[in-house]
């Protein structure tokens, strides 16, 4: 029956998700987020318990990925544009910098894999995984047939 309903759920919001045209950050991307939301939770099968204390820790550690992974699109975008005219030293920092949000990345990862260990179980952290995983594809697929345009992977 839970599975019925979020199907139910995940039915309506796609119909509602393919109609709607938003800028970025507006209502598509909260609609992602809402539809994230439903889909870890039900993959995870969270009680309302482990919801209240998981969502809160997962959503701190989505924020602060978005941050690094933002910083580094920028750093990317910077040295795309610029290649051409920057130095072999300038170009060393730039691909230094590159490797700094990997580990950044990584880090929080480490960071939030042992907070997330305080309020889930950790079998319910790896089914985290490959949840995130699940709903990027189905996401993707879904705009693939709506015929909308994916936001970057850093956005879902």
């Amino acid at each position: 029956m839970k599975t019925l309903s979020f199907l139910a759920l995940f039915l309506l919001s796609t119909i509602g998700f393919t109609q709607s045209k938003g800028k970025k950050g507006g209502p598509i991307r909260e609609r992602i987020r809402s539809e994230r939301v439903a889909f870890i939770t039900d993959r995870l099968s969270l009680s309302a318990e482990e919801a209240q204390r998981f969502w809160p820790v997962y959503n701190q550690f989505t924020d602060q990925l978005e941050e690094v992974k933002k910083q580094q699109r920028e750093n990317r975008k910077t040295t795309n544009d610029k290649l051409a005219v920057l130095s072999d030293k300038e170009v060393e920092r730039l691909l230094q910098e590159e490797l700094s949000a990997q580990q950044q990345i990584v880090d929080l990862q480490r960071k939030y894999q042992v907070e997330l260990a305080k309020v889930i179980p950790v079998k319910k952290i790896a089914m985290l995984y490959k949840a995130e995983h699940d709903f990027k594809i189905t996401l993707l697929r879904k705009m693939r047939e709506s015929g909308q345009k994916p936001p970057p992977e850093e956005e879902f």
